[in-house]
């Protein structure tokens, strides 16, 4: 059986920079310190005439040219995007047009913040299983389209879009665990829906017919037991729990990672599962602070530019892991290298 790895990593973010001072305008109310703290300083914003398939197609160019292959290399392209351009079909078959992956078919694999990880797992099957040699694996974030400007949450969502290149490695490289698991009751805890801002929900009048509705699409968090109590209890031990499941299922324990990657939707979760799994802070790599909370983006961005930087090196194993709404948590455990 073929072993399957990352050859190539690629990030686009929109040229647009918010930093904090922008949402002084506002009166936001307060969320949870997970969030409302979540140590960002600036976020990049998608442009007035840009898509979320150009931010992937832009993503998917860049993993192209970082892996040293042509676009027609490209057989199978996994697309996961948070807020597509429209509400069906998702953008699968629209980043297959624009980037001229004429050889490429597409398909939609979206598992919400860990969805690069349940790309990478779906890449590693097709590929050890022989039915293609390059598949990319893209997902996208244009959470600020879905901005409720009335609560503090809104300062930690961030645009961009990120891939990586699998293709068959080395047998002693690529991946090497997996784990994945989904709790169900959860599925409500944090997304994207129809709803109204938070601050007019108490006082909200629902218009008569010919008036228009004020309710559009936010990014929302459920205060329930559900929801956002839930996520705090579990939040800090899950990750981790995921990661040494992975680390198992490849015959090796927490004392071998080399490098962490994880999703980082606010530091003191980052923080939380670096410390439960005793890795230096120098063998990990976040970018909430410049970027936001940019959904399966943010996983793709930490990796690529901890890899562009030189700061995983050849035989090192990488752990990735993290949290995705629906309730999904995510490992994958590489030894990098080709």
């Amino acid at each position: 059986m073929r072993s399957a790895g990352i050859v190539g990593t690629g990030l686009y973010v929109p040229e647009k920079v918010r930093t904090n001072d922008w949402f002084n305008q506002f009166e936001m109310l307060s969320v949870d310190a997970i969030f409302d703290e979540a140590d960002v300083l600036e976020r990049r914003v998608i442009g007035a005439n840009e898509r979320p398939s150009d931010m992937e197609t832009e993503a998917l160019k860049s993993a192209v040219s970082n892996a040293g292959i042509d676009i027609s290399d490209v057989e199978m392209i996994l697309v996961a995007s948070v807020i597509p351009d429209q509400v069906a079909p998702g953008n699968a078959a629209s980043v297959q047009y624009k980037s001229g992956a004429r050889n490429a078919a597409s398909m939609d694999v979206e598992c919400g913040c860990v969805s690069l990880i349940a790309q990478i797992n779906v890449a590693d099957a097709l590929i050890k299983a022989g039915k293609y040699k390059t598949v990319a694996c893209v997902v996208s974030s244009a959470y600020t389209i879905a901005s409720d400007f009335t609560e503090k949450n809104c300062m930690f969502l961030g645009d961009g879009a990120a891939a990586v290149i699998m293709q068959p490695v080395s047998e002693t490289r690529g991946v090497l665990g997996v784990h994945m698991e989904t709790d169900g009751s959860c599925h409500g805890a944090i997304g994207v829906n129809r709803r109204l801002p938070r601050a007019l929900m108490e006082t909200y009048t629902p218009p008569v017919h010919y008036e228009e509705p004020r309710e559009r699409i936010y990014f929302y968090v459920n205060h329930g037991s559900t929801g956002l109590e839930e996520v705090k209890k579990s939040g800090p031990t899950k990750t981790p729990e995921a990661i040494r499941k992975a680390l198992a299922n490849a015959g090796l324990e927490q004392r071998d990672i080399d490098f962490l990657i994880t999703h980082n939707p606010s530091k003191i979760l980052t923080e939380a599962w670096r410390k439960a799994l005793d890795v230096p802070l120098e063998k990990t790599y976040i970018t909430i602070e410049k970027y936001g909370n940019m959904a399966p983006v943010s996983i793709g961005a930490n990796l690529h530019e901890a890899n562009i930087k030189g700061l995983i090196h050849e035989d090192d194993i990488v752990a990735i892991g993290g949290p995705g709404a629906g309730y999904h948590y995510c490992a994958a455990i590489l030894r990098w290298g080709k």
